[in-house]
C-alpha cells in the first residue's frame, strides 16, 4: 500500500503499511476463522498426523516443539541452554547445563511430550478469542528463540522453513491464509500429541529405554509406564478441550 501510512482497517482486519518498505501485513483481529476452514483444517490436520508415511515428514513440526519445550523449562527454571538438534528422522535432543537438581531434571525432561498439546490448547484459546495474528506471532516469535539454540543444519532447515511458511502467512494481506494456517497448525499440536505418546509406547515395548519416560522414572523410581500414561492423559484432555474451543 505505497502513499500510505499507519494502520488500515477493513472488514474486521487492520492492515500495517510498511510505508516506502513495499511490506504490509493483515492483522485478524475480533474476526473469528470460518466454520469450513475449521473443519477442513483439521481433516487436514489428521491427514497429517494418522498416517505412519505423512508422519514421517509432518513428525518434524512435533519433534521442533517437543525439544523447544525443553528448551523453554530448562530458561524458566535457570538453566543455560547450550544447544538443539533436530534430526531427519524426527528425533531431538536438547542440552542444558546448570545447577544439579533432581526436580528441575524431571521437569525440563516432562517437558517434551507436554509441549506440542499444552500449546496445541493455549493456541486454540487464543483462536476462540478470535486472535488468529497474535497465534501466527506467538509461533514465529517461539521459532525465532529456538533458531538461536539449534546447532545442526537440518535444524536450521526445518526451523528456516517452519518460519518462512508463517511469515509469508503474515504479509500475504489474506484473512482467511492466516486463519487457515493458524487452525492447522492448532489442530495439528492438538493430535500430534496422543500420536506421539502412542510412538513413545511402541518404543519402549520394542526395549528402548533412553526416553523422556524413562528419565523420569529414574528420577522418581515411579515406573516410566506410568508417566507414558500421564503423558497420554494430558494429550487427550488437551485434545478434548482444544477440539471444544476450536468448534465452538
Amino acid at each position: 500500500m505505497t502513499g500510505q501510512h499507519g494502520p488500515v482497517t477493513s472488514g474486521g482486519a487492520m492492515i500495517i503499511d510498511g510505508g516506502t518498505t513495499e511490506l504490509a501485513m493483515i492483522v485478524v483481529d475480533g474476526t473469528a476463522a470460518p466454520p469450513w476452514i475449521v473443519v477442513l483444517t483439521g481433516l487436514a490436520a489428521v491427514a497429517a498426523v494418522v498416517p505412519r508415511w505423512t508422519w514421517r515428514n509432518s513428525g518434524h513440526l512435533d519433534t521442533i516443539v517437543h525439544e523447544g519445550g525443553h528448551a523453554f523449562v530448562a530458561y524458566l527454571l535457570g538453566h543455560w541452554v547450550f544447544g538443539v538438534w533436530l534430526f531427519s528422522d524426527t528425533s531431538g535432543l536438547t542440552g542444558t547445563y546448570g545447577r544439579p537438581s533432581r526436580l528441575v531434571n524431571f521437569l525440563v525432561s516432562a517437558a517434551g511430550y507436554a509441549a506440542p498439546p499444552a500449546f496445541g490448547l493455549g493456541a486454540a484459546v487464543l483462536l476462540n478469542a478470535d486472535h488468529i495474528t497474535a497465534t501466527l506471532i506467538l509461533a514465529l516469535v517461539a521459532l525465532v528463540a529456538l533458531f538461536l539454540v539449534v546447532r545442526n543444519r537440518f535444524g536450521i532447515l526445518i526451523v528456516t522453513g517452519a518460519s518462512s511458511v508463517i511469515i509469508l502467512a503474515l504479509c500475504s494481506a489474506s484473512a482467511s491464509t492466516q486463519s487457515a494456517l493458524a487452525c492447522f497448525l492448532t489442530w495439528f499440536l492438538l493430535l500430534s500429541g496422543p500420536r506421539a505418546v502412542l510412538d513413545l509406547h511402541r518404543a519402549r515395548k520394542k526395549g528402548s529405554s533412553s526416553s523422556d519416560a524413562d528419565m523420569m522414572a529414574e528420577l522418581t523410581g515411579i515406573p516410566g509406564v506410568f508417566w507414558v500414561l500421564g503423558f497420554g492423559a494430558l494429550a487427550m484432555v488437551c485434545l478434548f478441550h482444544g477440539t471444544r474451543l476450536l468448534l465452538s
